[in-house]
């Protein structure tokens, strides 16, 4: 299934970061923002088509690094945003 217009996704850990942060996403007028664990992102990367993704903030280095060359796997020209966790408070 391809979604048209394409999907912003949110990856992280913790599902109420990624819902904090899709909720702020919508709230700027984005297309379809959707979230995923680093478990599940490829579910929905099969799903729809990506126009960028959102890593969080609380991600193990080793699920950033899976996340990196998994998504340049996909598609080597999506966007990818890394949250900075300092930046959390």
């Amino acid at each position: 299934m391809n979604n048209a217009q394409g999907t912003i996704m949110v990856v992280n850990a913790a599902a109420a970061t990624a819902d904090n942060l899709k909720e702020l996403i919508e709230f700027m007028d984005a297309p379809e923002v959707r979230v995923a664990t680093p478990a599940k992102w490829r579910e929905v990367a099969e799903e729809t088509r990506v126009e960028a993704v959102f890593l969080g903030p609380d991600l193990a280095d080793d699920d950033v690094r899976q996340l990196l060359t998994g998504i340049g796997d996909l598609d080597p020209s999506i966007p990818i945003v890394m949250l900075d966790p300092e930046a959390q408070s």
